[in-house]
């Protein structure tokens, strides 16, 4: 089923992005999908229970509202993801879980990379001295 998606989204983006880079990165890019798809990776999860973890791995609480994940855009997102056949959505008895689909688990290993990259290059206290020193 993954191999044949026909939704507009996917297509609308092989039509307009030719680097392979660029199109992955419009998938699984913006602020929360990465971190959602992230969070994902070990067990399908109940909207709430994503939402929380997905706001508590990428928001420092910092009283600013545009930093809080709301049901509204955590939707966006899902269904999105789903359409590009990221992830899938079950239904089990009276309860709905989200978790990776094939083609999503396939991200895993980027996204643990990206993770140790961005702790390595962005996060380290290496960074305010060394990479943004004044030339004088």
């Amino acid at each position: 089923m993954e191999n044949k998606l026909d939704n507009k989204e996917l297509e609308n983006l092989k039509k307009n992005v030719v680097c392979p880079v660029e199109l992955a990165l419009r998938v699984v890019g913006g602020k929360w999908r990465g971190s959602i798809l992230y969070q994902l990776q070990d067990e399908p999860l109940r909207f709430n229970e994503l939402m929380l973890r997905v706001q508590d791995a990428v928001v420092y609480y910092d009283k600013r509202v545009d930093h809080f994940l709301s049901s509204k855009v955590l939707s966006e997102h899902l269904s999105s993801l789903q359409n590009l056949g990221m992830i899938e959505k079950l239904q089990e008895q009276d309860k709905t879980y989200y978790r990776l689909s094939q083609r999503g688990q396939s991200i895993v290993p980027l996204l643990i990379e990206l993770f140790y990259w961005g702790e390595e290059h962005f996060q380290s206290d290496q960074l305010a001295t060394s990479s943004y020193q004044s030339v004088t």
